[in-house]
């Protein structure tokens, strides 16, 4: 398992090591760290990187870690790597047996989380391809030890997954937060395929999740009960979201409506 907490930079790395368990050394390494074990016992988020990023030499967690700190987050943090290491096309088209064989692992990483730190919160972060990530994971594990909340950004995956198994995992709410003028979902997901490879759809990202077809009442019940979809907003500029794909991950927009949302004051952010 090659998980890892990453910062995009050295100077990242040594600013924000001690203070979310960031860094480019293996997750066993990070042991050593002064305040490691304080931040994992007060929680831990695990976040899906999107296609391109997940490594040390190519991520877009900088403005995650930031926002999450700004926001007086006081637990650690994880990357889970599920790239193939070949560049954002070779990512978002690998095959969804591959993509899940790296959910699982991403899972194993969760469940061991929750062994060694039982009650403590857990949220899911997924980015762009990393969303799919984030829901295969989310339905290796077990739905008696679920997670507590999962944000989406810049979703990639169908708009009509079933997400019946993932939500039976969500202890809280999985929200999702969307835009129609994100256009490397909208545009380039008709060509390219969603992440979870179907063609002709322009991924959840835009309007949301659908009903996948012939939902039974149990499936009606959780997508109601337990999915807030956050379309864009204006007052989303303020923080540097003009719109676009990768403003979902800039450090000021974490920090004032991802954040409040993974830490469980989602009051500030609708």
């Amino acid at each position: 398992m090659k998980n890892k907490l990453l910062c995009p930079s050295a100077l990242g790395l040594l600013l924000l090591a001690s203070s979310i368990g960031c860094s480019s050394k293996p997750v066993s390494d990070l042991k050593f760290r002064a305040d490691r074990k304080e931040r994992l016992a007060q929680g831990c988020i695990f976040y899906f990187d999107g296609a391109g990023g997940g490594t040390t030499k190519a991520n877009y967690a900088d403005g995650v870690i930031k926002g999450m700190l700004d926001a007086g987050y006081r637990g650690a943090g994880e990357i889970v790597s599920w790239e193939t290491g070949k560049g954002l096309i070779k990512d978002q088209d690998a095959s969804v047996e591959y993509k899940r064989s790296k959910a699982k692992e991403g899972a194993a990483s969760i469940q061991r989380y929750q062994k060694d730190y039982p009650g403590a919160p857990l949220g899911l972060l997924g980015f762009s391809a990393g969303t799919a990530e984030a829901i295969f994971a989310l339905e290796e594990l077990s739905v008696n030890a679920p997670v507590d909340r999962v944000v989406l950004l810049g979703t990639s995956i169908s708009r009509d997954y079933d997400l019946t198994e993932a939500l039976k995992r969500v202890k809280g709410k999985l929200y999702i937060i969307t835009s129609t003028h994100d256009h490397m979902v909208g545009t380039m997901m008709k060509f390219s395929g969603t992440a979870d490879r179907k063609r002709h759809d322009p991924g959840a990202g835009i309007k949301g999740f659908i009903l996948p077809a012939g939902a039974t009442e149990e499936t009606k019940k959780l997508y109601a009960e337990k999915i807030v979809t956050i379309p864009y907003s204006k007052d989303f500029r303020k923080d540097g979201d003009k719109d676009h794909h990768f403003d979902n991950v800039k450090e000021d927009f974490i920090r004032d409506h991802v954040a409040p949302l993974l830490m469980g004051q989602p009051g500030s952010s609708l």
